[in-house]
């Protein structure tokens, strides 16, 4: 097995700690018919904290207006949802990098 490097923290392993990460879960893109998704290497560090910043930043439900009741978000709406939050955790993980310098 050859080393691997996490594309968010630059952690390189050879003992297989590099782990793929698809950006929106299979089961949403499932959903929505897309064939491929953005994928990446993570180490389990950083695997591990962006499931858990999907848990406080990804909801399933939305506030209707129109009908002043709250409803499943579309597969669609869950696609941007999950890419607006790995967006906002590379965003976190790049400043966290910079203050540790």
């Amino acid at each position: 097995m050859g080393e691997e490097s996490c594309e968010l923290c630059a952690y390189r392993s050879q003992l297989g700690a590099v782990e793929k990460h698809h950006v929106v879960p299979k089961m949403v893109t499932e959903q929505t018919g897309m064939l491929e998704t953005q994928s990446l290497k993570l180490c389990c560090n950083c695997h591990h904290e962006v499931h858990i910043w999907y848990s406080a930043k990804v909801t399933n439900m939305t506030y209707d207006a129109e009908t002043k009741r709250f409803r499943p978000k579309s597969p669609t709406e869950m696609v941007k949802e999950y890419q607006s939050a790995f967006d906002s955790f590379v965003k976190y993980k790049k400043e966290q990098k910079k203050r540790t310098k």
